[in-house]
């Protein structure tokens, strides 16, 4: 009895080949409706990495918000005098206002509060109600800053040039629109003071926002320069377009896959499609083989049938090799 070979078949039954292989893309395709997105760098970690436990253990401890965005405030001649302080209550008022913002918990020179004890008596009142506006008073504020230990490195850096306002964020806030409307805020005030502002929920919003773009920019120009490529290397429009056809349908049934299987798409996996682009590129070995084996048979079947034998093999197992090393991410 002969042995069945799938090359044999696929040679003598192309149309069946297709076909299948268009239900099966199509298949995968449906999936893509299920797509879930998770931009929390935290879950790129195991969650039994010792990084992400102990982080989980003093986010419960302290009962602190997993969202905080940091407006960090810089002035290299010192953050404590009246034109550097305005601004910062001016900026702090304005979050106070944004939706999104746990304004109860925000933390800045005009809302922190300032505990003291003196003579057995616990003195609990805020830092700064207002802009101190004698020398006196200015040197009241340095005083209350750096005696605290809690205050230093937290609100106000040891050399006197930086603060910071802490933003917790409500549940279910986007970090990233929030994040906007700060520098929106910030770019109104003109003077001396830069400001940066960063936290979990600005990376993690933005790479949700971007990282779909970034797919939509890089896929296409990955495509283009193999498309090109290959056309050099064949002299063949049809051909180069049939071997991108092949990269696609590897996107689309790794993609689908993944979806399927119920695994979010986050930070690494959203750049698979541009990976998986140019490992398709396999697939320029068997027709390579295929010209070789034509140039010298003159007969299309036997040539493919002779080049899948000696290639077969080795792209097989460098294809498994690199769905080994996918699996594992």
């Amino acid at each position: 009895m002969r042995k069945f070979s799938l090359v044999e078949f696929s040679v003598d039954h192309p149309g069946w080949i297709v076909l299948l292989a268009a239900i099966i893309t199509l298949a995968f395709m449906t999936q893509f409706t299920k797509v879930k997105t998770d931009t929390n760098p935290k879950h790129m970690l195991p969650p039994t990495s010792d990084v992400r436990v102990w982080n989980d253990e003093v986010e419960e401890m302290f009962q602190l918000y997993e969202d905080t965005i940091v407006v960090g405030i810089v002035n290299e001649k010192g953050v404590l005098n009246k034109e550097t302080l305005g601004r910062i209550i001016r900026i702090t008022d304005e979050i106070l206002k944004l939706k999104g913002v746990a304004g109860r918990d925000v933390n800045s020179f005009p809302t922190i509060t300032n505990v003291t004890a003196e003579a057995g008596v616990l003195n609990i009142a805020p830092l700064m109600t207002e802009v101190p506006q004698t020398d006196e008073e200015m040197e009241r504020l340095r005083r209350m800053l750096f005696e605290n230990p809690l205050f230093i490195n937290r609100i106000i850096s040891e050399d006197g040039k930086t603060t910071a306002i802490y933003v917790p964020l409500e549940k279910g806030a986007n970090g990233k629109e929030i994040a906007d409307r700060i520098r929106e805020i910030t770019k109104k005030e003109k003077g001396e003071e830069k400001y940066y502002i960063a936290g979990d929920p600005v990376a993690r919003d933005t790479f949700g926002a971007e990282m779909f773009k970034l797919m939509a920019i890089f896929a296409p120009i990955a495509g283009m320069v193999m498309l090109l490529v290959r056309y050099l290397m064949f002299k063949d429009l049809f051909l180069s377009i049939t071997l991108m056809m092949d990269a696609m349908i590897s996107i689309v049934w790794s993609m689908g896959l993944l979806i399927a299987l119920g695994f979010p798409i986050h930070i690494m996996s959203s750049m698979a499609p541009v990976f998986l682009m140019a490992i398709a590129t396999d697939s320029i070995h068997i027709f390579n083989e295929f010209y070789f084996r034509y140039k010298e048979e003159k007969d299309k079947r036997r040539a493919i049938i002779e080049a899948m034998k000696a290639v077969s093999r080795p792209v097989r197992n460098t294809a498994l090799a690199t769905a080994a090393a996918f699996s594992s991410l």
